[in-house]
Formats: C-alpha cells, sequence, structure tokens
C-alpha cells in the first residue's frame, strides 16, 4: 500500500432493528410497512403520565450481540434520557444508554483481504428507541410514527479502520453476525440495519484529527465510496491550510459527494441524564448463561471449520457460510449422506457445495428466494445426488430434476419414474445404438481412428439424441471407442 501524508482514523456506529414482537417500551406491533402512523399508542408517543416498560426480548437480544462482540457486561445497565427537538421525535427526547450500557469494551475479529484478521475495538453496545419516520414531499414533510420507539441497538467501535475497504468490510462481516444470531435481518434497504461514520486524518504519528461525520450511508458500498472521498476532502483541506471543522456531513450518491448538515453535536449539548421511569437493568445470572447458551456458531468460526471438516476450498466456503441458512442446509444434506457408505463425506461434501453454489442458488436467484423459503429441503438436494450417483440419472438429467422440484414441489425419485428420466444402462441396448451411429458415420469414425478425438463428441451427441438423453454417458462413450477401434 502507498505510504501517505496523513493516517486515517475511522469509527462506525452502526444501529440495528432488533426483530421482537412489539417495540421496546411498549407493547405496539415492531413491523415494517404498516400504513402510517398504525402502530403508536400513548407510551411511544409521549403522552403525559404513561410509564414505559422494558422488552425482555430486546434485552436478551441485545446482550447476545455484547456476548458475540466480546464485551464486558456491567453489573447493571442505566436507560437515559438523550434530550433533543426534531420532529420524528414525539417526546422530545430519546430512551438511551450513555454512561452504563449493556456491554463495553469488545472486540470483533476483522477478517482482511490477505486473509489475515485484526482486533477492532468495541466501545460499547446500547440498546434504545428509534425515532419516527420523516417522509418528505415538495414543500411539505410528512411525519409516520410507526418506527417510534421500536428496539434499535447501536453498535460503537473505536476508530480502529483505516479505509473505506475496512469499513466495507467490517459492516459486511457484522451484518452477517448479527444474521447469524437472528436479531435483526439486516436490510439496509428497508432501515433495518443503518450506519454512520466517524472520520479523521492526522500526520503521521500525531494521533487523532477533528472528525467528521457521515450520514446517509444505506449500502455497504455507499459507506466505502463516501469514505474514500471524505478521506481525500479532509486531505485537500489540511493540504490547503484550513482546519477541519467537526459537523456532520450527508453522503449525496447522486452526485458522489458530501455536504455539510449541520455542526455536530457533543454529548453535552443533549444533557443525558438517568430515566426516572425506568430502573436499572441488573441482570442475573441464570438469565446471561441462558443467553450465553442461544448463542450460535459464528460465521467466521463456522467457516474454518466447514474447510476443515469437508475439505472445501474458500471460494466453495464462503458460499456456504454466508447465510446461516445455507450452512444448515449444507451440513443436513451431507449428515444425509453420513449413513450412506456409497461415497466419502469429503466426496459428497464437494458435490453437494457446488450444486449449492451452482445449479441452486441460480434457480433460487430466478425465483427471488432463499434457501429457506423455498420447497427444496436437503432430504430432496441429497435424493438428486444419490440418482446421479448410483447412475440411475445424468448430470444433466439431475439438473432437469432439480428445476422440476422446485416448479412442480414432488419428490425427485418420483418425476424420475413418473417422466420416465431414468438413464439407460443396458450394455446389449446401447452397444445397439452405437452401432448404428457409428455405422451411419464412417468418415467421423475414421477421423477419430486417425487422433480426432473430439469427433467423439459429436457421435456422443447423437447417442443421446437417439436415446432422448437417457444412455448412460459413461457407458456410451467406452462403446463408441470399443467399436471404433475393435
Amino acid at each position: 500500500m502507498k505510504q501517505t501524508k496523513y493516517q486515517t482514523f475511522i469509527g462506525l456506529e452502526v444501529h440495528i432493528h432488533l426483530i421482537t414482537e412489539s417495540k421496546v417500551f411498549c407493547s405496539c406491533r415492531n413491523v415494517f410497512g404498516s400504513e402510517p402512523n398504525t402502530n403508536v399508542c400513548p407510551v411511544c408517543m409521549g403522552y403525559p403520565g404513561v410509564l414505559p416498560s422494558l422488552n425482555e426480548e430486546a434485552v436478551k437480544k441485545a446482550y447476545q450481540v455484547a456476548m458475540a462482540l466480546n464485551c464486558h457486561l456491567n453489573e447493571k445497565a442505566v436507560f437515559e434520557r438523550k434530550n433533543y427537538f426534531y420532529p420524528d421525535m414525539p417526546k422530545n427526547y430519546q430512551i438511551s444508554q450513555f454512561e452504563y450500557p449493556f456491554g463495553i469494551n469488545g472486540y470483533f475479529d476483522l477478517e482482511l483481504t490477505d486473509g489475515s484478521t485484526r482486533k477492532i475495538r468495541i466501545h460499547d453496545v446500547h440498546l434504545e428507541e428509534d425515532a419516527g419516520k420523516m417522509i418528505h414531499e415538495g414543500s411539505h414533510s410528512k411525519l409516520d410514527y410507526n418506527r417510534a420507539g421500536t428496539p434499535l441497538l447501536e453498535i460503537v467501535t473505536e476508530p480502529d479502520l483505516v479505509s473505506g475497504e475496512e469499513a466495507e468490510a467490517f459492516v459486511q462481516q457484522f451484518r452477517q453476525m448479527v444474521r447469524y444470531l437472528g436479531v435483526t435481518d439486516g436490510n439496509m434497504e428497508e432501515g433495518s440495519l443503518r450506519c454512520d461514520a466517524n472520520v479523521s486524518i492526522n500526520e503521521h504519528g500525531k494521533g487523532l484529527g477533528t472528525k467528521t461525520e457521515c450520514k446517509n450511508l444505506n449500502s455497504s458500498r455507499f459507506i466505502k465510496k463516501a469514505l474514500e472521498y471524505e478521506i481525500k476532502r479532509q486531505a485537500k483541506v489540511l493540504n490547503s491550510g484550513e482546519k477541519i471543522i467537526q459537523e456532520t456531513r450527508l453522503w449525496d450518491e447522486s452526485v458522489a459527494r458530501t455536504s455539510s448538515m449541520r455542526t455536530k453535536e457533543s454529548s453535552n449539548d443533549y444533557r443525558y441524564f438517568p430515566e426516572p421511569d425506568l430502573p436499572p437493568y441488573r441482570p442475573k445470572a441464570d438469565f446471561l448463561e441462558m443467553v450465553k447458551s442461544s448463542i450460535v456458531e459464528l460465521p467466521g468460526i463456522r467457516k474454518k471449520r466447514i474447510e476443515e471438516e469437508y475439505g472445501l476450498n474458500e471460494q466453495q466456503a464462503v458460499f456456504i457460510t454466508g447465510e446461516k441458512d445455507m450452512a444448515d442446509f449444507f451440513e443436513n444434506t451431507v449428515f444425509l449422506n453420513s449413513k450412506d457408505s456409497s461415497s466419502t463425506s469429503k466426496e459428497f461434501a464437494a458435490t453437494a457445495a457446488s450444486w449449492l453454489s451452482g445449479n441452486v442458488q441460480k434457480i433460487l436467484n430466478d425465483s427471488c428466494l432463499g434457501i429457506s423459503e423455498s420447497c427444496l429441503s436437503p432430504e430432496r438436494l441429497f435424493a438428486v445426488l444419490k440418482l446421479i450417483e448410483n447412475n440411475t440419472i445424468s448430470a444433466g438429467t439431475g439438473k432437469k430434476v432439480l428445476a422440476m422440484v422446485f416448479e412442480k414441489n414432488e419428490e425427485p425419485g418420483d418425476l424420475v419414474d413418473k417422466l420416465g428420466l431414468a438413464q439407460v444402462s443396458d450394455t446389449g441396448e446401447i452397444e445397439k445404438v452405437v452401432s448404428e451411429i457409428v455405422d451411419a458415420n464412417p468418415k467421423v469414425a475414421d477421423a477419430i481412428r486417425e487422433g480426432a478425438d473430439k469427433q467423439i463428441g459429436f457421435l456422443m451427441g447423437q447417442v443421446m439424441k437417439a436415446t432422448s438423453g437417457k444412455a448412460n454417458p459413461g457407458m456410451a462413450q467406452k462403446l463408441i471407442r470399443k467399436i471404433i477401434f475393435k
């Protein structure tokens, strides 16, 4: 990497919407896409005289993330009022955490492009309520408070990231982790995962510079582009002899630049003070043990294990472990093979991984489905692969059977029987067809005898055509050679 005059410091504030039935401090539904202002009540609208009640499921998920990020868990967690005025905040304050969040001083193992990992320090993990949503139409703005009061978990990193590329990788890998945990769907388009970035540059060895906060980073790609732009902008400012202003800047994808939004607030501006209507939360030991036991094998650990256990290459393992549902599907399929001694676990695992990343994923993409949303099950994929392995059908027919499983939602074996797709493996029957094909193409046969092996493909095509694709390909090719060179 080319040495530059300035050192870059990037810290992220990642917000994730937690999957819960109700909002964090009231019983209103926590769902996306409802008619505006239909999931509201006096509590989340901040009416006088109402009291908040803490959602235990949100607390559990907050602790899951804190534990997965190797955080120290505070003996007590305190909710505080963060005071500010904005139209989408009906109470004019937000219930959040400041001095005593759920988790502090953690770390995340970021996998770098060279395969190594680097610890990114986590400052804290805290739970808060989200604001409503403003919808701008011309000179007017509308307010939808359905989102107000929904559980939002904020993860704050230390300024340990050094480039837009690293920040993008962090968000992608963090998103994968929290989706594995099942605490959020991580949909950036719907706002289930949002990210703000604090970036500063300074001459090497001089520590942090004056930071700016970049907002409107609603995709991991935008994060990289926005930060690369902001780093160059700050360098240009410093090189001209001017000073960086501490401010919030908005990324505009349409013109690929950031622009000043407002001066950056400090924590003092929010006048934090303890929420008087919520007592400090003190987690019990058995509760924390229950949360700890609920944490699944995380993506990086699972990827390494799958590579070692099943002999998959890096590319296969990255695809298989990209989504928890796919990794579960793969391992359940391979488990079915453990009862069958006709192929080794690693041989079958490589075949299953190849089919999942190729034929299966293509159908899923075309259907806009996830593996868990489709009618394909590990048992059905296992059946298709075994039909091919046992020479009941060819690999080409297997692809057709797989497509029909998706289309008709029927069992592979039933489809093969019903449609007569089983390949012909009778030597005498295939030899008769091959003999007729060779006799009908004497010039091709002579060319093969003279070394033109590619012409065998032509004869194979004729054999498959004559048998409606049912001839065993391996057997047919052997018989072509046998008859030509006899």
